[in-house]
């Protein structure tokens, strides 16, 4: 069985990928004058769908430094980090599709948006550096207890946009509709719930609901 590519490997890779994007949008006359990728001055590093796949974030993530969007989807990471917290400009960062159980060494509080569907999250612990994230897509994991979304708006208070369709929570309620009045009630700044839209009636429903509470 192959190795797994590690986080060194990936970036190389990156840099050489993206290095043959440019060559072949580049005008003939300056290919010759097209400098090399480095990594840790690019903005927007896709480290996604590796094959093999990536299974650790290790020490070399720490080299991305001028990282605004680093993407790391569709791997086989387990943990997430260490190294987050020396990306100072990072602003998202899209793990979805890897086999993560946890959230944590997320000290990152300038990071506005999270996307970490598709993995075996279950609880909503470790987000409480994340002071000015906007943006949680989090569809299709473990999350089944009202009192971890009651957490995330304790820890989170600038989310507008979140994505928890195909948790436990989901589909555990008792209609899509009531549902989506339960979030409300707990996360009352969303603009945006599960892809649509958070229309006034129902923002007045779940204040009503809360209320009564």
């Amino acid at each position: 069985m192959a190795q797994n590519t590690t986080m060194k490997e990936a970036i190389e890779r990156f840099e050489n990928d993206e290095y043959n994007r440019r060559l072949k949008d580049c005008p003939e006359e300056k290919k010759a004058d097209l400098p090399k990728i480095v990594a840790s001055a690019e903005a927007t590093v896709l480290l996604l769908g590796m094959l093999p796949p990536i299974a650790k974030m290790d020490k070399d993530i720490t080299t991305l430094t001028a990282c605004v969007n680093l993407a790391l989807s569709s791997n086989n990471i387990e943990k997430i980090g260490p190294g987050l917290k020396d990306l100072k400009n990072l602003k998202r960062l899209s793990l979805g599709r890897n086999a993560i159980r946890k959230l944590e060494q997320l000290d990152v509080p300038q990071l506005e948006e999270l996307w970490i569907s598709y993995n075996k999250i279950d609880k909503l612990s470790g987000l409480d550096k994340l002071k000015n994230l906007k943006t949680l897509y989090m569809s299709n994991n473990q999350i089944s207890n009202w009192t971890e979304i009651e957490r995330l708006a304790n820890q989170c208070p600038e989310l507008v946009d979140v994505l928890f369709i195909g948790n436990p929570i989901f589909n555990n309620a008792p209609s899509e509709q009531d549902y989506r009045y339960m979030m409300l009630q707990r996360l009352p700044k969303l603009t945006k719930l599960d892809g649509v839209s958070v229309d006034p009636e129902e923002r007045e429903e779940a204040e009503r609901r809360r209320n009564a509470a």
